[in-house]
């Protein structure tokens, strides 16, 4: 058997008929450009990307797949805090920014994110 040169290769070798489809995105966008080039596009490090393509990341696949969908395959969703809509990955960002009690943007922000079906964070739904 041939051995896995590109990501993708690597991808479909790992997941198989199982593979998602921000999974593929994901590898070739590596193939692309680079692992480093593609982890920093997602808000993450270069061994999370080889880890999710060859299946064995063992964390949360569900805030890799909205930050890959958002960053990489143009998914968005309506921030009602910023009245705009958004990437998926920035929504994944801007909950993940700490709260700033002095920031009133940051305060009403994190008011709209409470009552958001997107949000991760206590009073989300997601």
């Amino acid at each position: 058997m041939k051995p896995a040169t590109t990501f993708a290769d690597k991808a479909r070798a790992a997941w198989g008929d199982d593979l998602p489809d921000w999974v593929l995105a994901l590898a070739e966008d590596a193939d692309m450009s680079t692992q480093a080039a593609t982890a920093k596009r997602i808000g993450r490090s270069g061994s999370l990307v080889s880890t999710v393509i060859s299946r064995s990341y063992a964390g949360n696949l569900s805030d890799i797949e909205a930050r890959v969908r958002g960053a990489l395959m143009g998914a968005t969703v309506f921030c009602r805090g910023l009245g705009d809509e958004i990437g998926r990955d920035q929504c994944r960002r801007e909950q993940s920014t700490p709260f700033v009690p002095t920031n009133s943007s940051r305060a009403a922000l994190r008011r709209a994110c409470r009552g958001c079906p997107h949000a991760r964070i206590k009073g989300g739904s997601e």
